[in-house]
Parts: structure tokens; C-alpha cells; sequence
């Protein structure tokens, strides 16, 4: 198993820095809603990699993209500089940094009363539905969450420093759609909820390490990426002409208007609205400047004023 970068020091590095099989649902933060979810894993054990998005690597029957994440093999964890990247070297598609936890959605529990403000009084386990051999199954609402550490896991980094993440619950708020994203993350005071058996059963299904290792095996990228055409269009970000796409993956949008991507994850029925890449490293880069240990600290006070507030 790689030794990825984990822990607070490798989501502050990383936010610090410019530029550049099995299905597992990954959490959207849609903007203007907050979502309360319980992170399962420690922040020392939080892996950052260098990770390719969205990438098609061919076509449903029904003409729709196929997308696949990896894990560069240029991550510093794994062969660096020398590692086999065909995104990079063929198609010209720069990885970014991405921190990745584990964690599941929960529901608030209202108490009753008269009062216009409803007063949140425990939580209890979201669920999730699919389709399996033609039944509909009922799971606990686990997933990974993949989000910048530089507009997202900085956040609890800096949290961690006051409490240990996996002990509270959190609501987190996404504002913005674009270069203007940003999130805010409040303890709620309320406890973790003791979900050791629903884990434990869900991890009888999913390994963490070893869906990371998936991501990061070079014979799956060579596979799914060594036998596609120069030409082809392998990210839903590129602005090339090519195969491999989308059946409108080649009209130009109307003058004026605003690009607004939306495309299925690993699953069809799995939908995710997304920024451009250039977009997303832009706005990355402007919340870091101009001093990004100053404001790295910032976060630490405004983690301890929420924590006072809560």
C-alpha cells in the first residue's frame, strides 16, 4: 500500500502550493445548502494525492461518457517526476491536489415546540438507496469526501487543533459555484454517533487503502488510457475537439452565456455539477494569497470562535 501524504502538515502544504472499479459515492456540497455530515477518520490519517477528475474513458451504450478517477503515479508518495502519467505526457491534463476523508451524512433530529427556530436536539443516520439485481437496498449514507485542502480540508485542519474532527458532527455550508467557493464549517455541540457496527459491515464492501491503491495502480491507467487516440477528448474539462465524449461535446455554448458542466459520476444516476479546472485553480489560488501561514492561523481563530459560539 503507498504511504500517501496524510495529516494536517499535508493538507496545509498542499493547500500552500499553485498550479497544478469499485463505485463509492462521493458527497456533493450543493451551493447554499448545508449538509451535516461525520467524518470517520482522524486528520493525521486524511491522504492527499495528486488525482485526475472526471476522466472519460469511453462511452455507455446509450452514447453517455464514462468517467474514471486515478491517482497520478507522479504523486511525491509514489515515483514522482519519473512516474508513468499518460494524462499528463499525451493529453496535456494537469492532476490537482485533493484530500480525501471518509465520512457519513447524518439528519438532524428536531425537537418540538412553538418557536419559529427549530432547535436541534440529536442526529440520526442518513440513508441511501440503489438498485441491486433489480431490488432496491437501503444503506447508511457513507461516502468519501474529495475536496481541496486548500478550500476545504484547511478548514479541519484548523479544527483539528481545538478537537479531534471524527468526534463531532459537522454542518458544513458550500457558498459559490465557481472562483468564488468557499465553505464554512460549524461544530454543532452535538456528539458522534456510535456507528462501529454500520461501519463495520459497510467495510466488509469498501477498503479505503485499497480503493486508493485502485486509483493508483499505473496497469489501470496504461489500460484505460494506453489505447485511446491522441485525439481523443478525455477530460469533460477540455476544450479540444475529439472522441470520446459527450454527443454535444463539440457545439460551442451560446454567446454570453456562463459554461455550467454537469455530468454523471461513476454511476448514471449519480450527478454532480462541477467547475472547470482553470476555474478551480484560479480560485484556489486567490483565497491562498497573499500570506497563506497567516491565513492558515486565521482559520485556527475562526475554528476556536465557532467552537465558543456553538
Amino acid at each position: 500500500m503507498a504511504e500517501f501524504r496524510r495529516g494536517a502538515e499535508a493538507i496545509e502544504q498542499a493547500a500552500q502550493r499553485q498550479g497544478s472499479g469499485k463505485f463509492m459515492p462521493v458527497f456533493k456540497f450543493e451551493a447554499g445548502d448545508t449538509k451535516y455530515v461525520q467524518i470517520l477518520m482522524a486528520i493525521d490519517e486524511v491522504p492527499t494525492v495528486l488525482m485526475h477528475q472526471f476522466i472519460i474513458v469511453g462511452q455507455r451504450e446509450d452514447g453517455t461518457p464514462m468517467y474514471e478517477r486515478f491517482i497520478s503515479r507522479r504523486d511525491p508518495a509514489l515515483d514522482g517526476a519519473d512516474g508513468y502519467d499518460d494524462l499528463i505526457d499525451r493529453f496535456g491534463l494537469n492532476p490537482s491536489n485533493r484530500s480525501i476523508a471518509l465520512a457519513v451524512e447524518v439528519e438532524p433530529v428536531y425537537g418540538s415546540g412553538t418557536s419559529k427556530r427549530k432547535t436541534i436536539t440529536g442526529f440520526d443516520l442518513a440513508e441511501r438507496q440503489f438498485e441491486r439485481d433489480g431490488e432496491t437496498v437501503t444503506v447508511p449514507a457513507f461516502g468519501l469526501i474529495i475536496e481541496s485542502p486548500n478550500i476545504f480540508f484547511t478548514h479541519l485542519a484548523a479544527n483539528a487543533d481545538i478537537k479531534a474532527i471524527e468526534e463531532s458532527i459537522w454542518a458544513v455550508k458550500r457558498t459559490g459555484k465557481s472562483t468564488d467557493t468557499t465553505y464554512t464549517f460549524i461544530d454543532t455541540g452535538q456528539e458522534a454517533l456510535d456507528v462501529d457496527e454500520e461501519l463495520e459491515e459497510f467495510s466488509e464492501r469498501f477498503d479505503f487503502d485499497e480503493y486508493l491503491d485502485m486509483l493508483a495502480d499505473e496497469d489501470r491507467m496504461r489500460e484505460l488510457i494506453g489505447e485511446l487516440p491522441d485525439n481523443a477528448k478525455v477530460s469533460m474539462f477540455d476544450k479540444k475537439k475529439g472522441k470520446g465524449g459527450s454527443k454535444q461535446e463539440d457545439e460551442k455554448p451560446a454567446r454570453g452565456s456562463r459554461r455550467r458542466a454537469v455530468a454523471r459520476a461513476e454511476e448514471p444516476a449519480e450527478e454532480r455539477d462541477f467547475q472547470t479546472e482553470d476555474e478551480e485553480e484560479e480560485g484556489e489560488q486567490k483565497k491562498a494569497a497573499p500570506s497563506r501561514s497567516r491565513r492558515f492561523a486565521g482559520l485556527r481563530d475562526e475554528a476556536k470562535k465557532n467552537k465558543v459560539e456553538a
